[in-house]
């Protein structure tokens, strides 16, 4: 019984360990990047939440409507491929199309929230790269919805010349 107690609390300490996301903390005018090495044509997908924080509980709130994140991704020669605003948590995609550094940088979009916030917003992040960033069921279930049954009509059917090389392939060599 003593082994299978020491067993869990070694998985718990484990799967601690293989944590992906983080948080950290910003002022309302900061601005907050990271580097990631990403392999050309690659999908990366971030996943973020902001949290203001409450000088009257001394705790952050759980959510934070009204405050929105600006995110700009750069490839490693600094080409912005994306640049957009977005609510206070949800998620940005982006497929790299040429390998190396990309930065991914994050600041608020909101220049009020200092005043009622103690001037600290926390932001959760999770970045997700390759082969981690698909969600395999949302993908199935797009795929199943966006199905349409085959017709007659959507079959590709060679046209005449299409036609005529393919005799022309089928006939032996030397007989033309």
């Amino acid at each position: 019984m003593a082994v299978l107690a020491w067993f869990a609390l070694i998985l718990v300490f484990f799967r601690l360990d293989l944590a992906h996301g983080l948080y950290f903390h910003m002022g309302e005018t900061e601005k907050k990047c990271f580097i990631e090495e990403i392999p050309d044509e690659t999908m990366v997908i971030g996943k973020y939440k902001t949290q203001l924080f409450d000088e009257h509980t001394g705790q952050f709130l759980p959510s934070s409507p009204g405050i929105g994140m600006h995110v700009e991704v750069k490839d490693p020669n600094m080409k912005v491929i994306l640049s957009k605003y977005y609510a206070s948590e949800g998620r940005f995609t982006f497929t790299s199309h040429s390998p190396g550094e990309h930065l991914i940088c994050l600041h608020s979009n909101s220049t009020r929230w200092s005043l009622w916030a103690g001037g600290k917003l926390r932001i959760h992040l999770d970045i997700q790269v390759g082969e981690h960033a698909n969600d395999y069921q949302e993908i199935a279930a797009k795929d199943k919805t966006n199905r349409a049954p085959a017709s007659d009509s959507s079959i590709v059917r060679p046209s005449g010349t299409d036609q005529q090389r393919a005799k022309l392939s089928e006939v032996p060599r030397g007989a033309v």
